[in-house]
């Protein structure tokens, strides 16, 4: 009866424990500084292949308030393309359609880039600095 009390309780204890290490953090809680990086390393991945990177909207930003006891200054909307030295289009950068969120998205040619074949991709242009 021991041994059952015992096996009882110790699986107890790990699936307790399982489910608190497996609740989910705010990831932001440890951060108490918010920017926009403006994605600026997904375009630095384009434009240090070699691709040239085309302005064909300028990013606007605005201060956003995300229930976080600040505004934020986000980008809200602009469009950057990047091409090849040949003039073929390679992928583009989307920062929204004004907005107020932290994505921003890019679509890419999946023929140059079979290794990715969704051919787009939403990414936050949020940088989180750690508490100090």
């Amino acid at each position: 009866m021991k041994k059952i009390n015992l096996l009882f309780a110790l699986s107890f204890l790990c699936t307790s424990l399982f489910f608190v290490s497996c609740e989910k953090e705010d990831d932001h809680d440890d951060h108490d500084h918010i920017v926009s990086n403006d994605g600026m390393q997904a375009r630095l991945a384009y434009t240090e292949e070699g691709y040239t990177e085309v302005e064909v909207n300028p990013i606007v930003k605005i201060n956003c308030d995300f229930d976080r006891a600040k505004e934020i200054l986000t980008p809200v909307s602009g469009l950057f393309e990047y091409y090849d030295a040949d003039g073929n289009w390679i992928a583009s950068i989307d920062f929204g359609d004004g907005t107020c969120d932290e994505w921003a998205t890019k679509t890419w040619d999946v023929e140059m880039f079979p290794e990715y074949p969704t051919g787009s991709e939403k990414f936050s242009v949020f940088e989180y600095r750690k508490k100090r």
